[in-house]
């Protein structure tokens, strides 16, 4: 009895020490231990085990205290302990959740690795971030998933980011084929689109039909339409902030897409060492085979293509030290009945420095170079020419971050960058028929800021978010000034004289300071109320006759006749969530003052005109409106409604009645639609396939239409405009559907998702714009144009490999 006791005693005693090393083994020691009085600061950086991607909003809990927090977009989270043994458990959407025992030390990094789940994001509810737009102080912003983003039915087989921000409640377009987009009431100039720290001067392919990007290597798309932290200026509207993904670290993958007109190919993997990735992506399109299946021969004629390139490449010096490049072009070609092409391209590139230390300091150092070109051709046998223009933008960006404690950050910064503007030259392309060469006077300038932004809550019910920036613009030369007769509206025939500034001599200088502030108020675990106020400046204006972006487009910097554009926002909203977390609503409203908007003269000059500001004015608008939106994230059937009312008005008064619009009393901008209105849903037909709708409702846009024409004595009849977009074009409503079959199941090689997509599923004859047609003897005839009057079908194969 005694033996069979002892061998007990001993089998037990084993057992107890296996049990014992293995739990000692399984701890991670964290820091070092400190010599004086905690607590001290964890960091943990929750990251894909697959690829070592970040993971934005996974869940960190502390089992002994019941506490935690979510991570941030570098998926990082810091939380103050006292030294001592803990668990740590770590969760997210799709993945299986980590539960580590650390012996946690002193101040210390603890990196987690989540494996993949073989739940599907259906079959799980996450509670990490269910709740950030209740307890965060973001007001004005919404961060839209690449997931959501591809969940959407796509126009010829393109998932597309920036028609999916139009779905959002506050922004808008002026019609189909808009390259620009409108939010809150402003202008589309106003907005400043970031890809990976880089701007882009027009972000779309094809004169708006795709965007220029490619999803397959998007991490997020960040949309802030208030409550824009100081570390954003130069844009006064909206700041659209995509952010590139890493390249897997542990394995290369690919994925591919072969539409109807497009088609799109990225890979990515570490070379060499875990430490050193790179991605690389290609889009190109073949759609000329569609357009010569027209019966029209001036559409059998035209030729439309597209590509754009991505690079990105991250090297990890050390596991707090990073470094990353990335490149970007983008090119457009679009020639019209054989003898006129426009062109336009983008090319960036980025370098960028990131050092952390101890998790609590974070330095960033970024560079910038960014270039947009356009150009048209005239091949025309008599009068052969090429018109073209460019932007060179160069910048250089320093920032830090210090995390004081959970919910607690202060960010400081300064910002630099040289503008350099060719705004257009033409030269003779036929040396049988030539024309005289002209080129308009190029623009330099800088612009430079520095930044404060603090973070920080008061207990649990309030949250405040302020930012201080101030910027300095110079304009330099050289440079021509003309100098007007002030007895005189300002016309060239008025100059007087001119004054001349060299190299570098500084021609005028505008400073702005620009404060922001956010309040959030708790009500409760799903209710907050927030308050916000934003002011900026912006130095650069697109100049356009048209309500979109296009490539006959020229940019100009502010000068001493052009102000900079000056927008102060108020805004407010109620955020409540609903049955767990799976419903998130809101109610949003908003004011706004717009100073030094541009407009222009009837009959203006905008392109080779070296005196535009003679044929620019300037005033005053204002903006307001209401935002409403309900989103349904969990269950089979899943998406959004956004409904907005808004008004965008404008007045323009000058000293002269030349300088006077609509007769000095406020009149709608051009892309002023009060009522917009989006429903968007997915629809899990089985596990294998997925049924997405959009349904989407707007007020016509303004429009000018002539009251009466005159008859010259040559015979030319000339349309008189008594009242600015006194008029509006028809109610825009589209359906667009889609079904998504996931063929992954039959393990093959290449095997992957079959979509089917129909745009305008119903034929809706929209009106992108009204046009005139002179009859004899009676009042100007009115036209709708009408830009995709039918359904399209596509389909497309999307894969991985």
């Amino acid at each position: 009895m005694s033996c069979i006791n002892m061998s007990s005693l001993k089998i037990l005693f084993s057992a107890a020490l296996l049990f014992l090393v293995s739990f000692a083994f399984g701890q991670k020691k964290i820091g070092e231990p400190v010599n004086g009085k905690g607590p001290f600061e964890l960091t943990v950086i929750v990251e894909d085990g697959d690829n070592r991607k970040p993971l934005e909003s996974a869940s960190v809990l502390l089992e002994e205290l019941g506490s935690g927090d979510i991570t941030d977009e570098n998926g990082r989270v810091r939380i103050l302990l006292e030294p001592g043994n803990y668990t740590l458990m770590v969760s997210y959407l799709g993945f299986e959740t980590l539960r580590q025992p650390i012996i946690f030390q002193g101040p210390g990094v603890l990196r987690a690795r989540l494996a993949s789940s073989a739940q599907t994001m259906e079959e799980v509810v996450v509670q990490a971030n269910a709740d950030r737009n209740v307890k965060s102080t973001d007001l004005g912003r919404q961060v839209m998933s690449i997931e959501t983003i591809e969940a959407l039915p796509p126009f010829v087989g393109e998932a597309d980011i920036l028609k999916s921000i139009t779905l959002l409640p506050g922004v808008s377009v002026v019609g189909e084929a808009s390259a620009g987009f409108n939010v809150r009431g402003s202008s589309a100039d106003q907005n400043l689109i970031l890809l990976g720290g880089a701007p882009l001067y027009n972000p779309s392919h094809l004169f708006g039909y795709f965007s220029a990007f490619n999803t397959d290597l998007i991490q997020s798309v960040d949309i802030y339409k208030g409550g824009i932290p100081a570390n954003y200026g130069g844009r006064a509207a909206s700041i659209i902030d995509l952010r590139f993904k890493r390249g897997n670290q542990e394995n290369w993958e690919g994925k591919a897409s072969l539409g109807l007109v497009s088609a799109k190919v990225s890979a990515g993997g570490p070379v060499f060492t875990d430490k050193l990735t790179i991605m690389a992506a290609g889009r190109a399109s073949y759609s000329n085979w569609i357009l010569k299946q027209v019966k029209d021969p001036d559409i059998a004629n035209s030729s439309a293509s597209f590509y754009d390139l991505n690079a990105i490449v991250d090297y990890d010096i050390t596991e707090d030290f990073s470094l990353r490049y990335t490149f970007y072009r983008s090119a457009d070609d679009f020639q019209l009945v054989s003898d006129t092409t426009f062109n336009w391209s983008n090319q960036n590139h980025t370098l960028s420095l990131q050092k952390s230390f101890n998790g609590k300091l974070q330095l960033t150092l970024l560079g910038v170079m960014a270039g947009y070109e356009n150009a048209i051709l005239d091949e025309s046998p008599f009068s052969s020419f090429e018109l073209s223009s460019k932007i060179e933008d160069k910048g250089l960006n320093f920032g830090a971050k210090y995390f004081v404690k959970e919910g607690h950050d202060i960010g400081i910064g300064v910002q630099t960058k040289s503008l350099t503007i060719f705004p257009g030259e033409i030269i003779s392309t036929n040396p049988e028929f030539p024309i005289d060469p002209f080129k308009v006077d190029t623009e330099n300038a800088t612009e430079s800021g520095i930044y404060l932004q603090h973070n920080f809550e008061l207990g649990r019910w309030i949250g405040i978010s302020y930012g201080l920036r101030y910027n300095r613009f110079r304009l330099l030369g050289a440079a021509s000034i003309p100098v007007y007769d002030e007895l005189l509206p300002r016309a060239e025939e008025n100059i007087v004289s001119f004054t001349e500034y060299g190299d570098g001599e500084v021609v005028k200088e505008y400073t702005g300071f620009e404060p922001r502030a956010a309040l959030r108020l708790s009500l409760g675990e799903n209710t907050s109320v927030k308050l916000g106020y934003n002011r900026m400046y912006q130095y650069i204006h697109l100049i356009s006759n048209t309500t979109t972006i296009a490539p006959t487009d020229v940019w100009k910097l502010s000068d001493p006749y052009i102000k900079p554009q000056k927008v102060e926002q108020y805004s407010g909203g109620i955020f409540r969530n609903f049955a767990n977390n799976s419903l998130e609503a809101s109610v949003e409203v908003f004011y706004k003052d717009i100073e030094n908007l541009i407009d222009y003269k009837d009959g203006a000059t905008l392109l080779l005109n070296n005196n535009l500001e003679s044929d620019l004015l300037s005033g005053k608008g204002y903006a307001y409106g209401l935002e409403l939106y309900l989103e349904k994230k969990t269950g089979d059937l899943t998406g959004w409604i956004s409904y907005t009312y808004s008004r965008s008005r404008r007045r323009i008064i000058g000293s002269f009645p030349e300088e006077i619009i609509n007769r000095g009393e406020w009149y709608p901008a051009n892309y002023d639609k009060p009522h917009i209105l989006s429903f968007v849903g997915n629809y899990k037909l089985s596990k294998r396939s997925r049924l997405s709708a959009i349904f989407t409702y707007s007020t016509g846009r303004p429009v000018s239409y002539p009251s009466a024409k005159f008859n010259y004595f040559n015979g030319e009849n000339i349309a008189y405009y008594d009242q600015r977009n006194a008029f509006r074009v028809p109610a825009y409503h589209r359906l667009d559907l889609s079904l998504t079959i996931d063929l992954n199941h039959q393990k093959k090689w290449l095997a992957g998702d079959l979509v089917f997509s129909v745009y305008n599923a119903y034929g809706r004859k929209n009106a992108f714009s009204v046009f005139f047609d002179d009859v004899p003897g009676s009042p100007p005839q009115a036209f709708r144009l009408s830009v995709m009057g039918v359904p399209f079908p596509s389909v497309s194969y999307q894969f991985e490999f």
